[in-house]
């Protein structure tokens, strides 16, 4: 037999050997640990997810990878369109924005209703007394008063716009008073209370606490001269000194700054921010003169600059009422006699440009001391109400400062108007 034939006989032994190979003497040992660890779950390899294939066999298919890449980027801009599209966008506390409903008082229930279709519901009704309710700047809520025992001091409440999530935020005690206004953010809420005096008080909207501001001899005054927040992120509050001086307070600090000094023979009153909180426009009047006297002053808010908007021919006094969102123009009363018996609103540039254009709205509300008004927030029409709102029911007008027309509104109400706003 030759040496290859040996050789083709004995390869497959041989072969079979390379293949087993020695073993080694702790071979048993590893196996016996090994048994003892848990294999690793299946979904943790990356290859069950992506399409990892062996480099030494094939190319790595990038453009799969890129694929599921691409959907996964997609998968997550949906999601988070959806969740951005859940959460309704909320306007700028000051400036103009698009306009939403009325919220009003009627019969001690809280309604809203839609100018434009006239839709009306109750959003907060049952037995207690419930009045004056107030919109927040971004929409989502209102405060209002509720009285469950009688005669007495109300508490204060916010609730959201559907009427949900209702909340005490002040207790009657000490007595609130005057017109109050949601801080910029949101979080509380500034009113007056009568407490050994008028004082400004702070409220929580969480309901967790209530604080006043120490103005030292200063007569804090209430009603329409009521404090009211510094545009655009409510650092100060500005109030009248009795019917004297304007001051405002720093809320962190606690500091107060006179604007406009005490005159002898002078009234002030119904001082209000500018919408960009860059200037105060305000009543001056004189105290002695008989008949009316109010002319509306305007003044930086470091308090120089001061100046009287200007009268056309034929009138005598100007009582201002309040800012249009944009800050271009204000809303005055303004007379030709010394009564209000002929009174007419005027839109006046803020500018003092010109003497603006007049509404009468006699036919519908009667022009006697204060009628009140609010611009809606598209400045595309003001609210106004009758004066001396006393429990009673009084019918509303709607301004149009562009054409110059006075409209009733088909509710009544024993509220102040407050318009919602919305996002543009």
């Amino acid at each position: 037999m030759s040496a290859d034939r040996r050789f083709e006989r004995e390869l497959p032994s041989l072969l079979e050997g390379l293949y087993v190979g020695p073993m080694p003497a702790y071979r048993d040992e590893v196996l016996a640990r090994s048994a003892r660890i848990r294999q690793r779950p299946a979904w943790s390899f990356l290859g069950r997810w992506l399409p990892i294939v062996d480099a030494v066999r094939r190319p790595i298919a990038w453009r799969s990878i890129g694929l599921v890449a691409l959907l996964a980027a997609v998968t997550l801009a949906v999601v988070a369109a959806l969740i951005a599209g859940s959460q309704r966008p909320l306007p700028a506390p000051f400036g103009q924005a698009r306009t939403g409903l009325v919220a009003f008082a009627l019969d001690g229930d809280i309604y809203t209703v839609d100018v434009t279709t006239g839709v009306t519901r109750a959003v907060v009704s049952g037995p207690e007394t419930d009045q004056a309710p107030h919109w927040s700047r971004d929409g989502t809520r209102f405060a209002f008063l509720r009285n469950t025992q009688g005669p007495g001091p109300p508490d204060l409440y916010v609730v959201k716009a559907d009427g949900s999530d209702l909340r005490l935020v002040a207790a009657g005690a000490p007595a609130i008073s005057g017109i109050y206004g949601f801080s910029p953010d949101g979080s509380e809420i500034l009113l007056t209370v009568n407490e050994s005096g008028m004082k400004i008080a702070i409220a929580r909207t969480d309901g967790s606490g209530l604080r006043t501001l120490d103005v030292g001899a200063l007569q804090v005054a209430a009603i329409d001269s009521g404090p009211s927040w510094r545009p655009p992120d409510g650092a100060e509050i500005l109030f009248v000194n009795g019917k004297a001086s304007l001051h405002a307070i720093n809320v962190a600090t606690g500091v107060v700054r006179t604007i406009v000094e005490p005159a002898s023979g002078r009234n002030r009153e119904t001082p209000k921010w500018s919408p960009d909180g860059a200037r105060i426009a305000y009543i001056e009047w004189v105290s002695a003169a008989s008949g009316m006297s109010a002319q509306t002053h305007i003044v930086e808010a470091d308090g120089t600059g001061a100046r009287v908007l200007p009268l056309p021919p034929g009138a005598v006094w100007q009582a201002f009422r309040s800012w249009s969102n944009d800050g271009s123009r204000l809303l005055a009363i303004r007379g030709d006699t010394g009564s209000y018996h002929t009174a007419v609103a005027a839109i006046v540039p803020a500018d003092g440009s010109g003497t603006g254009i007049e509404i009468d709205y006699s036919a519908v509300i009667p022009p006697a001391c204060c009628p009140e008004w609010e611009w809606a927030p598209d400045d595309l029409a003001i609210l106004g109400i009758a004066p001396d709102l006393t429990g009673s029911l009084a019918v509303q007008v709607l301004l149009d400062p562009v054409e110059g027309t006075a409209t009733a509104v088909p509710w009544t109400t024993s509220s102040l108007p407050t318009w919602q706003r919305l996002a543009p």
